[in-house]
Parts: structure tokens; C-alpha cells; sequence
């Protein structure tokens, strides 16, 4: 497994924790094929598109769309093609 996939579960989690506290930990451990410890390491099982765009639609569902680019910014300086990452994390195009 690619571990910028892990690295980006792991920097969504952890700026969603400094916004909303200990609820990301518990809401990030509903999210299936994520393994969270207690000290926050992670572990990712399966397809990694399908586990971040979960994780982030956990989040949505009760934050909304700040939510969503919050985790966006939380990983914008990794290195990912758009088509490595799902719909919901690509940066939205800017229309002038």
C-alpha cells in the first residue's frame, strides 16, 4: 500500500481533531477498513480511494462542506494526481 494514502487518513483525521476534538477519532473508527490506535497511528485495509472518500463523507455528514475542504487542505501538499484521489478530495476548478 502506498503510505501517502495512510499519511492523508492520517493529516484528515488529525486537522478534523483539532477542530472538532476526540469526536474524529470515534467518528474515523466507523469508517470501515480504517484502523485507528490510540495514539492516532493508522492503518488502511482495502481500496484507498473508497477509505478517504468514506472518511470525508463521515465527516460531511455532520460538518458539511467546511468539513470537506478542510480535509482537502489538509493534504494539498501531497503529492496526488487527481485521478488518486476521489471526487470529493480533487480541488474544485476555479471559473473566472
Amino acid at each position: 500500500m502506498d503510505s501517502r494514502y495512510q499519511k492523508a487518513v492520517f493529516n484528515i483525521i488529525d486537522i478534523q481533531k483539532q477542530i472538532i476534538g476526540p469526536l474524529a477519532l470515534d467518528m474515523a473508527r466507523r469508517v470501515q477498513n480504517i484502523s485507528v490506535g490510540k495514539n492516532g497511528e493508522v492503518e488502511i485495509v482495502g481500496d484507498p480511494l473508497t477509505v478517504l472518500h468514506q472518511l470525508v463523507k463521515e465527516y460531511e455528514v455532520l460538518f458539511g462542506e467546511l468539513s470537506v475542504k478542510v480535509s482537502r487542505d489538509s493534504i494539498r501538499d501531497m503529492q496526488f494526481a487527481p485521478t488518486e484521489l476521489p471526487e470529493i478530495l480533487r480541488q474544485p476548478l476555479v471559473v473566472k
